[in-house]
């Protein structure tokens, strides 16, 4: 009778072992009317914002009101996230963000992050490569994109102009989500997230094939850029 009440109780037990649910909790992204009218590859988004890992958000549009990074701020309230968005800029476009947020998004300002690149270099980059790590996002605005020359990348200008993001998203192995103004509207398109596992070779010419990629986005019928 020991056996048979210990194979019973085993039999008992197996069942709520084998269906125990071992499932990533789903990051829920619930888009307005409005945001769709402003957005176009909002599921490239919920894609990033679904994954564990931090992402680079390159923007090349002019978002002064910054939708954008007001969206994301949303979503990530909204699902509870341990995740922050940090904008990326030189000082006088943060000073400017800072008072139009202070006085017109005023219960938004503290769900942003802001990174001064005009800061010691080696300061930043370690900076940005750390909330990268921890799974926050960097938004980094189209004046930063296009002018913060890194040391590390100012040896390779001379030979084409590389894109600060590209060389974060290599060091951090995190994806690059580029959003431009849709050509002919002022809808803004989120473009599919560029991996940084696509590219090999040393670290200049995995940085130079990803910023030519980049570029290759915003030439593309459905960039304004």
């Amino acid at each position: 009778m020991g056996k048979l009440n210990f194979l019973l109780a085993e039999d008992y037990i197996k069942p709520k072992i084998y269906f125990q649910s071992k499932q990533t909790p789903i990051f829920k992204t619930v888009y307005s009317s409005d945001e769709q009218r402003q957005f176009n590859g909002l599921d490239n988004l919920t894609q990033l914002l679904n994954s564990p890992k931090g992402f680079i958000l390159n923007a090349f549009q002019i978002d002064y009101y910054q939708l954008l990074p007001r969206l994301i701020a949303r979503s990530l309230k909204d699902n509870r996230s341990y995740k922050k968005i940090y904008i990326l800029g030189p000082e006088l476009s943060l000073s400017i963000l800072k008072r139009s947020s202070k006085t017109v998004y005023e219960k938004h300002f503290q769900e942003f992050g802001y990174i001064n690149i005009d800061q010691e270099q080696k300061y930043v980059i370690d900076q940005c490569l750390k909330l990268l790590k921890e799974g926050h996002i960097l938004y980094i605005l189209p004046e930063a994109s296009v002018c913060w020359r890194p040391e590390p990348l100012q040896q390779f200008e001379n030979k084409f102009t590389p894109l600060c993001s590209t060389l974060l998203s290599q060091e951090a192995h995190v994806p690059i989500l580029s959003s431009a103004t849709t050509e002919g509207s002022n809808k803004v398109t989120l473009f599919a997230p560029n991996m940084p596992q696509q590219y090999v070779g040393d670290l200049e010419s995995r940085i130079e094939q990803q910023s030519e990629s980049i570029y290759a986005l915003l030439d593309s019928p459905l960039s304004d850029f």
